[in-house]
């Protein structure tokens, strides 16, 4: 049966020629993307699809990569590892707050992909994979919900702007950092484990809880730098997992 596909505002949905819909699909549009990619092929490819409906730049070296970060700002990087310069992992070093970066690389290993995640890399994506399924990976991972901007005990979480702010005063967070931080502030009073906190941020079956548990314990330590009151907000109860303290 023929599928025709539509594309409108931020979604794209696919037709049978009866005209039922099969699925639908959420896009990225209007976003500022950073492509950096020693393959002129593949770099060229990405840039195609995603200029369409976003403002693409691209780098082909860590250099180049580290010059467009410095001046300009992104709202998503697409990053390989493997350069001729060096390795992607170090352009995390010169990344703002909560800049989401989606790794695209050839190295598929655990190893590879936990130190991707403990870097703060908001997705990870083994090569080959097609720009569709790299759009709907990053789509899945960082397009906020409709409700994307709440508050809890003086901690504002923007999501669109992929912003936190204590009392006026805003929290410097990994992009990991942030999504744990947003799972458990939309979920207040409701515990859950590492793994359950894995699954939900990166929607994929855990690879190893220390993963979690690192990320956990660095936004802890931000939050206690706060204040002592913002570093109580998040709960540990052992046999029970972590949580947001419910609002008042």
């Amino acid at each position: 049966m023929p599928t025709f596909l539509i594309r409108k505002v931020g979604v794209e949905i696919f037709l049978n020629f009866q005209g039922g819909a099969v699925f639908a699909m959420k896009t990225i549009t209007n976003k500022n993307i950073l492509i950096v990619e020693d393959s002129k092929s593949l770099r060229n490819e990405l840039f195609d699809y995603f200029s369409v409906s976003n403002t693409v730049r691209t780098a082909k070296t860590l250099a180049e990569a580290t010059e467009e970060i410095r001046q300009h700002e992104f709202d998503i990087i697409l990053l390989d590892l493997i350069l001729p310069d060096g390795s992607g992992l170090s352009l995390f070093n010169e990344l703002g707050e909560g800049t989401p970066v989606v790794i695209l690389s050839d190295l598929g290993s655990d190893n590879n992909i936990l130190q991707g995640f403990e870097y703060g890399a908001a997705d990870y994506i083994v090569k080959p994979a097609s720009a569709k399924i790299i759009e709907a990976r990053m789509a899945l991972r960082l397009l906020p919900p409709k409700e994307a901007v709440f508050s809890l005990h003086g901690l504002t979480v923007d999501m669109r702007k992929r912003t936190a702010v204590y009392n006026n005063r805003p929290l410097d967070l990994t992009s990991s950092e942030f999504n744990i931080l947003t799972f458990l502030m939309q979920n207040a009073g409701n515990y859950y484990s590492a793994v359950d906190i894995y699954e939900a941020v990166w929607k994929m079956p855990h690879l190893n809880t220390q993963t979690i548990r690192i990320h956990l314990h660095n936004l802890r330590k931000k939050m206690i730098q706060m204040s002592e009151e913002c570093g109580e907000l998040i709960i540990t109860e052992f046999g029970k997992g972590y949580t947001f303290r419910r609002g008042s």
